[in-house]
Parts: structure tokens; sequence; C-alpha cells
């Protein structure tokens, strides 16, 4: 299999102001122990590192997945009925809970921001409850308006700024 390329500095406002623009992502799981796959429909804020962040109970099916096993997939895309409207990216990484303060209220100002009804009706479960993270190593753009099934592949550099070794995608 030949080689991803890095995600390139002129893709990335593309995606940040693709992400922006959508509510929900559809996150894939699988639990370790009973390998049973699980696709949660989740709203979701982004960061310019185009990590994903959503809150969830610890409790979901979901939320145990990743604590068992944290290698997630989404899918997030614009709702449409025509082809060339096809428009997404499908994302493969690793989700943790945030644990950092300074992560944590980083996280719920970009959500807040981007939902800004969650104060107003949720603050205080909000507050209280978990914040999770995506960090992106693999993505792919589809984009139907610039021909039937265009698609460009990536791989983002970790944390650190060093390309992943897990950079290609678990399955295509």
């Amino acid at each position: 299999m030949d080689e991803l390329p890095l995600l390139p500095d002129d893709m990335r406002p593309i995606l940040r102001d693709f992400l922006s623009g959508q509510s929900t992502l559809a996150l894939a799981t699988a639990g370790l122990s009973d390998g049973r796959p699980q696709i949660a429909p989740l709203f979701f804020a982004s960061d310019d590192a185009l990590n994903l962040y959503w809150v969830s109970d610890p409790d979901s099916r979901h939320s145990r997945n990743i604590e068992d096993w944290d290698d997630v997939a989404a899918a997030i895309y614009v709702q449409t009925w025509n082809w060339t409207g096809i428009k997404g990216v499908q994302i493969e990484g690793t989700a943790t809970p945030v644990t950092g303060d300074e992560e944590r209220q980083r996280a719920l100002a970009l959500y807040s921001a981007k939902f800004p009804f969650v104060d107003d009706r949720f603050g205080d479960v909000i507050a209280n409850s978990v914040i999770y993270v995506l960090r992106p190593r693999w993505l792919r753009w589809i984009d139907n308006e610039r021909g039937f099934g265009y698609q460009q592949e990536f791989t983002l550099p970790d944390g650190n700024g060093q390309s992943s070794d897990e950079g290609q995608p678990l399955s295509r």
C-alpha cells in the first residue's frame, strides 16, 4: 500500500469550514469484549487541529467501548438527496476522555460557541459530563461536486507534530 501524504496546509481551512458548518458526527466504536460495532450520532465541535469534541455519558455504550478500545472512526457529511451534493469527511483516530482542565475548558468553549442553546438548557448537565476528543490520524475528504467519487486521503501528524506510525487506515 502506498504511503499517504500528510494533510497539506491548504486543506485545513477547507476542512475547518466544512466541520464548523456541520452539527453531527456518526461515531463508530467497537467493544473489545464482544467485538460488536456501535454507531452513535453526536453533536460535536472541532478545533484548528481538527480534533473533534463531544459530550457523552460515560455509561453509554460508545463511551464504554472507548474505555475498552480507543480506536474509532467517524463520518461527518451533509444531508443531500443529490449525487453531486455528497460531501463529507471520514476519519480514523484515537478517542479519549479529556482529562486536562485547560483542554476541557477550551473544548467546552468551542462546544458552547457552536451550540449556544446548550448553556441555557443544559449548562449544569454539560458542566458535569465527560468531554471526549477524537484525535484524527487519517481522513478521507469526499466531494462529489468535483466529480463522482472524488476523494482525497491524508494522514495527520500526532499531537507532537510528527507523522503517526499508524497513519494508514484500518480498512478501506
